[in-house]
């Protein structure tokens, strides 16, 4: 009789341990939908442990394949007592580092696009440096930013001729003015075909400054559900971005404009 109420006393016991637990994974305190601080998601981004490779869609079919890597800045400090004798050495964030490099394809181009780019940040996530090469061959095309120099340097190499051509951040905010001011037997070419965008586009990447929205998600891997982030974004106030982030800050999915979709390997093989 006792060893039976004591079956009965333990196996109440763990049913409601088993019914906490999951109320504290899944609940009202970390639900689907919940706030969190964008800045919070990003961190996890940023000091994630793992690169992220990524399989990229448009409309459903595959176009290409990226790989999405992070690095921190460290730099070591010494801790001296009073008498100035080293006592040991930490570590100290300086700044984080994203590098994104792939390649894509396209019936329109005819021809295997490949990019790579970079962008460094200090400590509190504002952008401090920004690098982007494209290659189809035969043109290279490289853009070059500095938060310090304010300005934006472009290079194109087709093979046969070289352009260059360095803007300063004033003049983004006419476009417009600048797609006719902006030569180049290549540049010139490419950037026309952004002259659909009109006056309502004018300085809207400087002035509109992405704004994230971090929250609580879920994604279902195989049979079974795994706890997310979202992060989400307007880009020129209609164009929206997703982006689907593990716990530990690797880049699950993306959902860009007109379908584009970047989908982890991982995911992808379910």
């Amino acid at each position: 009789m006792i060893s039976r109420t004591a079956l009965i006393l333990v196996t109440g016991f763990w049913v409601t341990m088993n019914v906490l637990l999951w109320r504290a994974e899944y609940g009202q305190h970390s639900s689907a939908g919940s706030a969190v601080p964008a800045e919070v998601v990003w961190r996890k981004i940023l000091t994630a442990p793992d690169s992220s490779s990524l399989t990229i869609l448009h409309h459903g079919k595959k176009v290409g394949f990226c790989q999405w890597m992070t690095s921190i800045g460290e730099e070591l400090s010494q801790i001296q007592e009073e008498t100035g004798a080293p006592e040991g050495m930490i570590r100290r964030i300086m700044g984080y580092r994203l590098q994104l490099e792939g390649n894509v394809s396209s019936d329109h181009i005819g021809n295997r696009v490949r990019f790579e780019g970079s962008l460094t940040l200090t400590t509190n996530q504002i952008w401090q440096d920004f690098n982007l090469r494209i290659i189809l061959r035969p043109t290279v095309l490289e853009v070059h930013s500095s938060a310090r120099e304010q300005r934006v340097r472009f290079n194109v190499d087709d093979g046969e001729q070289k352009f260059e051509r360095v803007i300063k951040y004033s003049q983004l905010n006419n476009p417009q003015a600048l797609l006719q001011e902006f030569g180049g037997p290549i540049a010139g070419g490419l950037l026309n075909n952004f002259a659909a965008f009109g006056a309502q586009a004018q300085g809207a990447a400087l002035n509109a400054g992405l704004k994230w929205e971090g929250r609580e998600d879920s994604m279902r891997i195989g049979h079974s559900p795994v706890r997310t982030y979202r992060l989400q974004t307007l880009l020129l106030d209609r164009y929206h971005i997703t982006i689907f982030v593990s716990r530990v800050g690797e880049i699950l999915r993306v959902e860009l404009p007109d379908e584009i979709v970047l989908v982890n390997d991982h995911l992808a093989a379910f």
